[in-house]
């Protein structure tokens, strides 16, 4: 069978959340945004808090009942008591923690009872000078419809804030504007715009987003959503019964399983999937840096260049505890140049747990392990929310903290001048039933924090715990996620 994956059993980390510091220019995230204080951005969505938005004047703002929102959730409602302008104002302030120069991306998605013009007001604002410049953007809101809306700002000065307002300038009584999936976040990322700068744009994704020809996005906020299916298996069926297409799909071959994996890639290249593949090595990790498997890794770059679309590919992934760390590393620097230099279409990708990198043995940490002196296109980690894995016999009952996570990754991508994605995740039955919008909020995180590919691990094998999304509750949550996110067109 060419499907084989060897896991080790992870050791269940129970991480705790940081508190909230800025590093870098990028703010944590909060999980509701009730407060008031700067240097936040809001979660997305308005299921349980109204993120700080109250109405001005007249106008009234509530939350709407469950099945309102884009994703059968709640929304934000905002209406007037007289005919005129209706108005939501957020007192919070968003940002706050960055350099001049700074730019932002605003973005929401509006519906509205009858169609409606309503603009977008983003208020660049400081202690001192007060408001500083104002950015907005239009549409016309339609009934039934949501209407993506967005607004692009730049920082002038160091440290400001952003306030936001929806405005509908002549709303009657008894009509309403909804809004839902708030997002503010810095845009570009600096670490897309470190890992595309020598690159052209050579395609577009569905979401408008320019993307190069090994397939980096080269604008924020756009975050490939896919899955690893069964034992490789065709996701047709899973994409049937979610709604949507996968963005990125992961599959993994021995070292004798080129040609399936080839195959298999053309396949979905022609689906609008953006292949991840893994393979293993025909020989020891020694054998590879002496350059025993040079003829074998221009092969694969050769027959993966013949392909009509970007490919992603990274060798024997997940190394900790395998052997000795430094020679996978040496190894990874001597196929980096053959795959880029023999495919201008394949994206070099290494693949780490993650906790080890941050949590574990120091001789996994990043400065240690990452490889030298190549260019690495893309940096995976399987990162697992552990929460109601169970380990002999005992449950986990501390969430992994996925903000945790990004902000370390996120930080360290920039300095390496790499992209960053997760390429294996899972949440447990357990977890959805506490958290049914887990998936798709670790999604919303990831873009906010500039990571470009989220691949879900569907399947049961060599699984410490129940990932597969064999729930109605784990696939919607699974369809939430992937309905925002872009494919190759």
């Amino acid at each position: 069978m060419e499907y084989v994956r060897t896991r080790k059993i992870r050791r269940i980390s129970l991480i705790a959340a940081l508190a909230a510091v800025v590093i870098g220019g990028l703010a944590m995230v909060p999980s509701a945004m009730s407060s008031k204080t700067s240097g936040h951005y809001p979660a997305g969505t308005f299921e349980s808090h109204r993120d700080g938005f109250a109405g001005v004047g007249a106008s009234r703002v509530k939350l709407s009942g469950k099945g309102a929102g884009r994703h059968q959730s709640r929304a934000l409602v905002v209406r007037t008591v007289h005919r005129g302008p209706a108005v939501a104002r957020s007192s919070v302030r968003f940002g706050g923690a960055h350099a001049a120069g700074t730019p932002y991306v605003v973005r929401a998605w509006v519906r509205a009872t009858s169609r409606r013009p309503v603009a977008l007001q983003v208020h660049e604002i400081t202690r001192t000078a007060g408001k500083v410049q104002t950015r907005a953007s239009r549409i016309v809101a339609q009934p039934g419809t949501w209407t993506p809306i967005k607004v692009r700002i730049t920082a002038k000065k160091q440290a400001s804030t952003l306030t936001l307002r929806f405005r509908a300038p002549a709303l009657p009584v008894g009509e309403r504007i909804l809004v839902d999936d708030l997002r503010v976040a810095p845009a570009p990322s600096a670490n897309l715009t470190e890992s595309t700068s020598n690159e052209a744009v050579a395609g577009t994704l569905t979401n408008g987003c320019g993307r190069t020809a090994r397939g980096i996005p080269t604008c924020a906020g756009s975050t490939y959503v896919g899955a690893a299916h069964g034992s490789n298996t065709d996701p047709a069926t899973l994409e049937k019964q979610v709604g949507g297409q996968l963005g990125v799909r992961r599959t993994y071959y021995t070292s004798s399983g080129v040609a399936k994996a080839v195959s298999t890639a053309q396949a979905d290249l022609a689906a609008g999937r953006l292949p991840w593949i893994s393979f293993k090595l025909p020989y020891s990790w020694s054998d590879m840096v002496a350059g025993r498997g040079d003829a074998w890794a221009k092969d694969i770059a050769r027959r993966l260049a013949a392909l009509n679309g970007p490919v992603w590919v990274a060798f024997h992934h997940e190394p900790e505890g395998d052997g000795d760390i430094q020679l996978w590393r040496k190894m990874q620097e001597r196929l980096a140049p053959i795959i880029r230099n023999n495919a201008s279409n394949v994206a070099f990708t290494v693949v780490m747990t993650g906790w080890n990198e941050f949590f574990g043995d120091p001789k996994y940490r990043l400065s240690e392990i990452w490889p030298r002196g190549v260019k690495v296109d893309v940096a995976g980690f399987d990162i697992y929310q552990q929460y109601g894995v169970v380990k002999n016999g005992k449950t986990t009952t501390k969430w992994t903290s996925f903000q945790d996570y990004y902000q370390r990754i996120s930080t360290w991508a920039r300095s390496a001048g790499v992209a960053w994605g997760l390429a294996e995740t899972g949440v447990t039955d357990t977890a959805v039933a506490a958290r049914p919008s887990e998936i798709s909020d670790t999604v919303n995180l990831m873009e906010q924090y500039g990571g470009i590919a989220y691949s879900y691990f569907d399947s049961a094998l060599n699984s410490v715990a129940p990932w597969v999304l064999g729930t109605d509750a784990k696939r919607k949550a699974f369809a939430k996620a992937l309905a925002d996110s872009p494919t190759l067109r």
